[in-house]
């Protein structure tokens, strides 16, 4: 059972012949009530401190509980994040070489497609300068053995030329006449 201010003031003891002075024992008693009520009052001023902080930490608990919710939900999103973008840059790295094959093929195809060109004009261009070489040297023979017969035939002009008349009118003096 719990003792008040107000039972320490409404208790009454029996009187007896030989017992404390009552004077004495009533003023004590007045002490111990004024020093019981300030402890009571302190007691109650603490009990609602208490129940005051117990709000703040469940209040506080709460927010740490929402904090570290909040923190692992973005540690999942970053982790699904980073993840997500590991497999993009995969593919995307994936899909460069690819295409990069893909061009070094069609580049050694090209090449090759070149070197075969190449070597075909280069055995044409050898094929016309052989041809046009021996054309040369047909003619340089042709015109060796003409100058040859032209310096056996004797040195005689084939055809006379007659001087010009003075009776036929060329150019502007025909047009004129």
């Amino acid at each position: 059972m719990k003792i008040t201010p107000i039972d320490i003031t409404n208790k009454e003891f029996k009187r007896t012949m030989r017992g404390y002075s009552t004077e004495e024992v009533d003023e004590f008693l007045d002490e111990i009530v004024e020093d019981f009520e300030a402890l009571y009052r302190e007691n109650a001023n603490l009990k609602e401190k208490i129940d005051g902080f117990n709000e703040k930490v469940n209040h506080y608990a709460s927010i740490e509980n929402t904090i570290q919710s909040t923190l692992i939900l973005a540690q999942n999103t970053a982790d699904s994040t980073k993840q997500q973008a590991t497999i993009e840059a995969e593919a995307i790295i994936r899909g460069a070489n690819e295409r990069a094959n893909m061009i070094l093929d069609k580049a050694a195809d090209d090449v090759e497609l070149l070197k075969r060109e190449y070597e075909k004009y280069r055995q044409e261009f050898a094929s016309y300068r052989r041809r046009v070489r021996q054309f040369m040297e047909d003619q340089m023979d042709n015109f060796n053995m003409l100058t040859e017969e032209l310096d056996k035939t004797p040195k005689t002009p084939l055809l006379k030329v007659a001087p010009p008349r003075e009776d036929i009118a060329v150019g502007e003096e025909a047009a004129e006449g």
